[in-house]
């Protein structure tokens, strides 16, 4: 059925049509055709000053804008330009040298001290053996020049580390597609990406393809994505693959440098005219003297010019003056990109002061912040994934792999232009509860818990005896006597004694001394370095290693701990008079132990020290 075509366009509430009602003004206005509203910026306009300046911009996608001849063409350029480009080496150098420095530490973070302890030792001797540190700050210039870097991640028998995972440094143009796949959903020059767009494999090349056995032909292996590491600055949505991150900047490189080489050839060009003669006069008025000839000239030589010549040194009319403003506007531009102070990129501070030197180098540190964030999210926390399941089997651990999730990284701090300065707003963050000592370590890169064991022993103090001596140091406050600070472990007093002095000497006599002696430490560190060597055996506990680390830096040890010393060495004494079980180069497992514990010293001091806190020495 066709519906009646109805001409009066005044409806009622109901939208039927009202009969017999003429529009108003306001209704004729709406019923109007309307004119298309078009708003616009005037950088979306093609304008004719303008046409040329927009003429390369482009509608591709970050894969598209980022393609393969893009990224190789910007990666050369980008390698050429700091290779010969003091500044842009510099810059990039420095600002490696900045976001990695020395290298992240692990701090694990369990509720299990020593073995946190234990990891973070099992970890920092792996990380010597791969000479991680070095290999991190490579990674980092690969990914500012070339814009990204792959680390592959594979085992290696020859490391000195019961973990024999390596880490292996490979460059942009060796991650690639050998042969290419037209359309191919989830395949982007040689990484393959599931529909959630998680990397599946990378195709490696077997050699680089500037290499010299790049000829042998396009050999490659799938790697599978647990095993690589990819860091790059996600810049777009859709992005995949990196581009030097100086890109923006590489022209700027170029025209400083024909601005250093223009300046110069204007300097020789005048310096290579000693002078030049000239005449105002007609032809006939002077004498005859033949165009562009030359006289050399000797030093303090004085000689009569042609009747009617004049002599005028050659002027260099290149604006020589600017040079060096121009110079440090181009060096400010080149190092933006990465937010670098312009001191910083130049190595030069001397037109700085204190306060925009500071300003400026804020803005950097964020930087910095960021980048190293990434670095954790992208390298660092897959690969201690890989290396702590690999460890857990080296070792003998007997817990979950899950545990690595409980851990963060030390970076090393910012430089401090005013430590001073510095210093003070520290105690006040303290004093005033907005920080801790823990949080101030972490923010220069250090562990409060390692460095104030180290405190305690430089002033033969206790652990908590430190504690409460930093504590008191802090907030100033007045509390009970220094041999008093573990009056709840320590056996209670006499309460008949009245003189103060007889009460302390009675106190000095009930307080043991847990401290190692050096024939200890010297015996621990025999068995650690003997165990490093695998000679310890399969069933060594993770807690006597971490224990034996204690004693050789002559920490303080706990009641318990030097209770079970002493127990162990009781059970064990029968078997450390086996011949034979501590020759040198052939040591047993069971005389590695022994030593780890301490040694012989260790036996007769636990024996001596239980029977002081049993009150019978």
């Amino acid at each position: 059925m066709i519906a009646p075509v109805v001409k009066n366009r005044i409806l009622d509430e109901f939208g039927r049509p009202v009969a017999g009602k003429k529009a108003t003004p306001q209704i004729q206005a709406l019923q109007r055709p309307k004119r298309p509203v078009e708003a616009t910026y005037d950088a979306a306009r093609d304008t004719t000053d303008m046409q040329n300046y927009w003429a390369n911009a482009d509608a591709y996608d970050a894969d598209s804008a980022n393609s393969k001849a893009v990224r190789a063409k910007l990666v050369q350029r980008a390698r050429y330009e700091v290779a010969n480009n003091g500044y842009a080496d510099g810059i990039v150098q420095t600002h490696a040298n900045y976001v990695m420095g020395t290298g992240p530490s692990l701090r694990m973070r369990t509720r299990n001290k020593n073995l946190n302890a234990m990891i973070e030792a099992a970890w920092q001797q792996w990380t010597k053996a791969v000479q991680l540190r070095r290999k991190l700050w490579c990674m980092t210039h690969a990914k500012v020049q070339d814009g990204e870097t792959f680390g592959l991640l594979r085992n290696n028998p020859r490391l000195r580390s019961p973990v024999d995972l390596d880490l292996i440094l490979i460059e942009t143009e060796q991650v690639t597609s050998p042969r290419i796949i037209p359309y191919a959903v989830g395949y982007i020059d040689g990484i393959r990406y599931d529909e959630f767009g998680n990397p599946i494999s990378y195709d490696v090349l077997k050699y680089h393809p500037g290499g010299q056995f790049a000829w042998s032909g396009t050999e490659f292996e799938q790697i599978p994505a647990k095993w690589m590491l990819h860091w790059f600055m996600l810049r777009r949505p859709g992005q995949h693959r990196g581009v030097p991150e100086f890109r923006s900047t590489l022209n700027v490189g170029a025209s400083s440098r024909r601005w250093r080489e223009a300046t110069l050839a204007a300097a020789e060009t005048a310096a290579d005219y000693a002078a030049i003669i000239h005449t105002n006069l007609t032809p006939d008025g002077a004498d005859q003297v033949s165009p562009l000839t030359t006289v050399d000239f000797d030093k303090r030589m004085m000689t009569a010019l042609p009747m009617g010549w004049d002599v005028q040194q050659m002027k260099a009319e290149h604006p020589g003056a600017t040079y060096e403003a121009f110079h440090a506007a181009q060096v400010n531009e080149m190092a933006r990109p990465k937010s670098i102070p312009q001191n910083l990129a130049m190595c030069n501070s001397s037109g700085y002061n204190f306060a925009s030197g500071k300003l400026d180098h804020g803005t950097y540190f964020l930087t910095i912040d960021l980048e190293r964030a990434d670095c954790e999210d992208t390298v660092l926390d897959p690969l201690f994934d890989r290396w702590f399941e690999r460890a857990i089997l080296a070792y003998g651990w007997g817990f979950d792999a899950t545990l690595a999730a409980r851990h963060s990284w030390d970076w090393p701090h910012h430089p401090i232009g005013d430590p001073e300065s510095e210093a003070n707003a520290v105690d006040k963050r303290l004093k005033n509860g907005s920080t801790t000592l823990s949080q101030v370590y972490a923010e220069q890169g250090l562990d409060f818990e390692d460095h104030i064991a180290e405190m305690a022993t430089d002033y033969g103090l206790s652990v908590d005896q430190m504690r409460e001596t930093l504590r008191m140091n802090q907030f100033a406050i007045v509390t009970q006597n220094m041999a008093n600070i573990n009056t709840a472990t320590e056996p209670e007093l006499d309460d008949d004694i009245d003189d103060v002095e007889e009460q302390e000497d009675v106190q000095a006599a009930v307080k043991v001394d847990l401290r190692p002696t050096a024939g200890m430490a010297a015996a621990a560190k025999t068995g650690l370095r003997l165990h490093k060597e695998g000679r310890s055996g399969k069933g060594l506990k993770p807690e006597t290693v971490a224990r034996a680390g204690k004693i050789s830096r002559r920490e303080v040890l706990t009641e318990d701990h030097v209770r079970e010393m002493a127990a162990w060495f009781a059970r064990h004494d029968k078997a450390s008079r086996s011949p034979g079980w501590n020759t040198k180069g052939k040591e047993k497992p069971g005389w590695v132990a022994w030593s780890l514990w301490g040694g012989d010293a260790a036996k007769s001091w636990s024996q001596a020290k239980v029977r002081q806190m049993d009150g019978g020495e």
